[in-house]
């Protein structure tokens, strides 16, 4: 199966792409599309880069065509931005890939942005779109098209994540290729003692598809894999601390003043309610508003 890879922006005259955090969109996509191709490779993917002293938007809008030869799928590598967050706020804004409105399916696109997830980045989804310029003339070709926006240039957490993981972000991609194309051994692989694999998990009434680690007997969820299921993964940045927090619910908890108080003492004294089943209604995104209306009715 033949890969074309392309790396966005770039070309002459010089698209530089989105800049920020001292980095630059057209060289990171040429070190990405570089990393990654070696990788499909081993794989047994023929994995094919397009000319990198090229701007592959700038060839099809101006009347040219991209070399589709004997091409399955093609894979452009782009940094997102907009996020507007050089200081940084302890959570990345993530990993995104669009496709074609009228593609058929995402199972590939699924599995890589699970897969760079997994690293801490948010998973922002599949998204379509029937105007990218190189993805609908790909499209128009009658082969599929993903366009992948790493992580934001303009996010100081996305970047010091990617500066960090570069090279595991580019296996991620390749992994989740690979598994999505069925690609034998991509279901379970090794890390250190560990054995990851993919399983169906049961949360809150429903089933999803999660990599789960197998160690010593027991089962751990990855957490990046229960976004899908609504949980927010969080990362901080100053204690390089990755996190999560359920649906509708606060990380952290602020101390709540004297009439939040006493509209806990309040509904914990005539429903006789623990202590834990309290600190679970306050986590909830209006826990406090909620205690308080509670307590109103009970007077």
């Amino acid at each position: 199966m033949k890969i074309l890879l392309i790396a966005g922006h770039g070309g002459t005259p010089y698209d530089s792409g989105a800049v920020g955090n001292g980095y630059t969109e057209a060289v990171e996509t040429r070190r990405m599309a570089n990393a990654v191709a070696p990788l499909l490779r081993a794989y047994g993917f023929e994995a094919e880069l397009y000319d990198q002293s090229e701007d592959a938007y700038k060839v099809v809008t101006q009347g040219g065509s991209l070399p589709l030869s004997g091409v399955s799928y093609v894979l452009e590598f782009h940094l997102n931005a907009a996020a507007n967050d050089a200081a940084g706020n302890g959570v990345t804004t993530g990993s995104e890939i669009w496709v074609h409105t009228n593609e058929q399916g995402v199972t590939v696109e699924q599995a890589v942005l699970r897969r760079i997830a997994a690293l801490g980045f948010k998973n922002r989804g599949v998204k379509r779109s029937s105007s990218l310029a190189v993805l609908k003339h790909v499209f128009k070709r009658g082969i599929s098209h993903a366009l992948i926006e790493t992580c934001f240039i303009d996010d100081r957490d996305d970047m010091e994540l990617y500066g960090r993981e570069f090279d595991d972000i580019a296996r991620a991609i390749a992994d989740g290729v690979a598994e999505g194309f069925g690609k034998a051994g991509t279901d379970t692989v090794k890390e250190d003692d560990e054995m990851v694999e993919q399983k169906r998990i049961h949360i809150d009434g429903k089933d999803y598809s999660c990599e789960v680690i197998e160690k010593e007997g027991y089962n751990y969820v990855k957490l990046a894999s229960l976004t899908q299921a609504g949980y927010s993964v969080t990362y901080d940045a100053a204690t390089k601390t990755p996190g999560i927090a359920a649906p509708q619910t606060r990380a952290e908890v602020p101390d709540g003043d004297s009439a939040v108080q006493a509209a806990i003492d309040k509904v914990q004294a005539v429903c006789g309610l623990e202590e834990q089943t309290m600190a679970y209604l306050r986590r909830y995104q209006y826990g406090d508003d909620l205690l308080r209306k509670l307590a109103d009715a009970m007077n």
